[in-house]
């Protein structure tokens, strides 16, 4: 370890020792000066030893079994930073939330570490969370090397001591905190919070409970409608031993050195549940409203019954667990289970013919496309004749559908229109609701969410099925009554689309948009207003449906105006009330913000949009990066500078697979990978493009996940992996993609019988170029040769003397000129007409000239050059020449 280690962190540790915490009169509680940022983190890490000798105080109780002890914790741990600092300071340790260098602690506590920092960190005591619960509950301080997360690998040999001898032993194999979740303490909490109340068990702190008790978590396949109960306000209590019991499977699982993949959510199958049969999970009543020929066909209830016991009794005869790749043989033996999976040649063309997830998702992209263009075509004309002037007033109106799919098909079911009824491809369990109505939604029935959830919390729902000819026709309908505002549209889905009518506003208001006459505003927000309603009233008329309509000054406050005017409403917020309004939102609310960033905004402090504004717009790109941050810096102000019109441009094209997928060995995998390459292929074909940068997804079966999913041939749960390269060109070419596929597959190291999912896609898109036939040409660029003139005869004249004169023998001073030009230059091989330059081919000189070296000196090379290298050129030709 080193003697400046343990000189280091006894400094540190004496120091901890002896700080004292008495009032809040110390200077460390005074202001900071504007730029003092080091003074204002040394103040910062001085009260946060002020509330550890506060704890320590209250903590004499406890057995100061980490005396001499200073630790860090680095990263996410089960249990959180919070308890571990707790549990150590409690037990006579010190504790740095900062750590200013790797010598300044005794000991890092991490769950797992990344490959860099397994480096930096392998000289250093790095000990996994357990040694510090097990260590409280052995009333001791338990040896750290049993605890330690850097080792040798798993085929290292270590020495074991068992009763005073000693013997060789190998490294247990590195296993992720992830693959213990399901046991920790924190998930026992959550579970109990769920169906017992709030829990009743004491945290180190009191009420410090973990951050999950006040928030919502999902949990894979399922999701929480109920907030869990909230946390107390801080109070100090003695730390009860029943928690140590609560945390010591949260931190004694193996950690793995490398930070673990993403786990798929698995958006197919119910989590941890054998699929019912469909009379099972709904009424009987609601199957006049959908069947589903195949629904017993795609459970396999009772092939899955068969393999099980095929595949156990196979184990028992082998002595062993059986291997993915030997699962999927016994699996594989049914004919018909075969014809579902990757393994057949036609599996492909039947999974996108057959797959209503793949129909759905081409059908709205389609049908989308064709209403863009259509909306592209009529704005570009409004866009040429309505100029608005810089700093004009605005009126955005966003206008969409009230449960579009489940609207619809209420239609040709009216007698439900008002109990709870959803939309879903199946009554079985493991259906997907793609669309509820606001009935159901008061349930707690969301869309997205599985058909077992949505009937345990509404039994009595009504299941309706797809129906595609009449969403397209009020899709159809309803652009028509869009079209006809006379505004610039823009279309964002087959059910929802952007109008810009600030120009028909501001005519009727009577000013510029920019200057303010008596009444002009108040005029130009009641035409708004009358186009809303006007606009709802003509699509009810025409499609028999209801649409909401948010109206603002720009996209953003026009988004956020929809949300308030749902359903079957419309809203204006106006410029006075637009800072109050977004200000009260929650960041996840504006558009675009997801989770991880609003979990980055948190951790900073920002939790409403109205706290962004106590930020300065450098600390927001430090923390989100240059494009987001200034984008929610401006958001929090109402300022959204997008245009209406502005179309996105297709930036990916891929293809995926996630079930049906079971290999029994490499080849299998090969050749999969290939023909799902040529489907990429295809669809880059159809889009007219090309792409330089290649990704590819692999969904790897989970450890502890079983070989048979809940869903038959479902992917279950998994880890997703993901690696991208950038090509050297834009291509399209299946060979070429297959190769770099087959790379990063066999990069990754999975076997094959673990793979549960394949995507490929291209970013980076280039548009493949015509040619004059109307052939689409290659985006590769190519160097082009000229050719000379084609001869009439095959047979070559003689070159013409160009010059009777050698330039080694002449005056170096003046060498001449040629006084003929040269006749004949290289002439491409090949037939005569590849001779001929035309704009759109040039011919290429198939021999080329690149490695031919030249024998003889160039006349022309030589008069250019300086007159001591021509000195020195003619000096060594005339030596040349009289060489034997």
């Amino acid at each position: 370890m080193g003697s400046r280690l343990e000189n280091n962190s006894d400094s540190v540790r004496k120091r901890i020792a002896k700080h004292t915490f008495d009032d809040e009169d110390g200077d460390e509680y005074g202001g900071s000066k504007f730029g003092g940022f080091p003074e204002y983190f040394r103040r910062k890490k001085i009260k946060l030893q002020n509330l550890d000798a506060e704890l320590r105080s209250q903590s004499t109780d406890k057995p100061q079994i980490f005396k001499g002890i200073v630790a860090h914790v680095n990263g996410y741990t089960q249990p959180s930073l919070i308890d571990l600092h707790t549990l150590i300071v409690q037990h006579g340790g010190g504790f740095l939330q900062y750590l200013d260098g790797k010598t300044t602690v005794t000991h890092i506590i991490a769950s797992s570490l990344t490959p860099k920092k397994a480096i930096e960190f392998r000289r250093y005591r790095i000990v996994k969370p357990a040694w510090v619960v097990d260590s409280i509950e052995a009333g001791k301080l338990l040896p750290w090397n049993s605890y330690r997360v850097i080792d040798e690998g798993e085929n290292q040999k270590v020495l074991a001591f068992d009763n005073g001898k000693v013997s060789s032993a190998s490294n247990k194999k590195a296993q992720g905190y992830r693959d213990q979740s399901d046991k920790s303490w924190y998930t026992s909490q959550l579970r109990s919070s769920q169906f017992d109340g709030p829990a009743s068990t004491p945290t180190p702190m009191g009420s410090m409970r973990p951050r999950f008790s006040r928030e919502r978590l999902p949990t894979p396949g399922d999701e929480i409608e109920e907030d869990l109960p909230p946390s107390h306000q801080p109070e100090h209590e003695s730390f009860d031993r029943s928690w140590v019991e609560q945390l010591k499977d949260a931190a004694r699982a193996p950690e793995t050195l490398v930070t673990p993949p993403k786990t798929s959510p698995t958006p197919e199958d119910p989590p941890n549940e054998a699929v019912p049969t469909a009379q099972d999970s709904v009424p009987q009543d609601n199957h006049d409203l959908y069947t589903h020929p195949d629904e017993e066909a795609i459970q396999y209830p009772a092939a899955q019954e068969r393999v099980a016991k095929a595949a156990q009794d196979e184990s028992i005869v082998k002595g062993r667990p059986l291997t993915a790749e030997e699962h999927n043989a016994i699996l594989l033996q049914d004919p018909k289970i075969r014809k579902s999976t990757v393994v057949d040649p036609n599996f492909l063309e039947q999974y996108y013919r057959e797959s209503r997830l793949h129909h759905l998702s081409t059908w709205k992209a389609d049908l989308k496309s064709q209403l863009q263009a259509l909306a592209s075509e009529r704005s570009l004309s409004q866009k040429a004749t309505q100029k608005r002037r810089a700093g004009a007033r605005r009126y955005v109106l966003h206008v969409d559908f009230d449960s579009f799919f489940a609207a619809v098909s209420l239609k040709k079911n009216p007698q439900y229109k008002d109990k709870p009824a959803v939309v879903a491809h199946g009554n079985g369990s493991g259906s997907e609701i793609a669309s509820c109505n606001y009935p159901a939604r008061k349930f707690g029935v969301k869309n997205g969410m599985w058909m077992k959830r949505a009937l345990d919390l509404c039994p009595d729902l009504k299941i309706l099925p797809y129906d595609f000819p009449a969403y397209e026709d009020a899709s159809r309908a309803f652009y028509d009554v869009i079209l006809a505002t006379g505004g610039i549209v823009q279309s964002v889905s087959i059910d929802e689309a952007l109008i810009d009518v600030s120009n028909l506003c501001i005519g009727i208001g009577g000013s510029d948009g920019e200057s303010v006459s008596e009444g002009s505003i108040y005029r130009e927000q009641a035409k708004a207003e009358e186009m809303a309603q006007s606009l709802r009233d003509e699509v009810r008329a025409r499609t028999g449906c209801n649409v909401s309509v948010g109206i603002g000054g720009n996209i953003l406050l026009a988004k956020v105006a929809l949300r308030k005017a749902k359903p079957a409403g419309q809203y204006q917020i106006k410029p006075e009330e637009a800072l109050d309004f977004i200000g009260e939102l929650q960041v996840q609310d504006l558009p675009g913000v997801a989770w991880s960033i609003g979990g980055k905004l948190e951790e900073i402090g920002i939790k409403f949009v109205k706290d962004i504004r106590d930020f300065a717009k450098e600390r927001l790109v430090q923390t989100l990066g240059p494009k987001t941050g200034e984008k929610l810096w401006e958001y929090s102000r109402g300022i959204d500078r997008v245009e209406v019109g502005e179309q996105v441009v297709r930036k990916s094209v891929s293809a995926e697979v996630n079930w049906g997928v079971r290999f029994e060995n490499q080849e299998q995998a090969e050749e999969f990978i290939g023909s799902l390459c040529g489907e990429l292929q295809k669809r880059l074909l159809k889009e007219k493009v090309k792409g330089k940068q290649f990704t590819m997804k692999i969904m790897r079966r989970s450890p502890d996940a079983p070989l048979d999913p809940p869903k038959h041939l479902g992917h279950g749960k998994c880890d997703t992996l993901n690696k991208s390269l950038v090509l050297g060109v834009a291509t399209n070419a299946k060979e070429v993609l297959t190769k770099e596929a087959l790379s990063i597959l066999k990069g990754f190291g999975i076997s094959p019988g673990e793979l549960r999912g394949i995507g490929v896609q291209m970013t980076k898109l280039e548009p493949m170029k015509s040619a004059t036939d109307g052939s689409l040409e290659s985006s590769q660029r190519r160097l082009q040769f000229r050719a000379g003139p084609a001869e009439p005869k095959q047979v070559r004249k003689p070159p013409a003397v160009v010059d009777d004169i050698d330039p080694i023998q002449d005056d170096p001073v003046t060498p001449r000129k040629p006084r003929a030009a040269v006749e004949d230059e290289h002439v491409a091989f090949g037939p005569p007409e590849l001779n001929h330059s035309t704009p759109s081919r040039r011919p290429l000189n198939m021999m080329g000239t690149q490695f031919i070296m030249p024998t003889q000196v160039d006349p022309k090379v030589l008069a250019e050059l300086p007159e001591d290298i021509r000195s020195k050129l003619l000096r060594q030709g005339r030596q040349s020449t009289t060489t034997p």
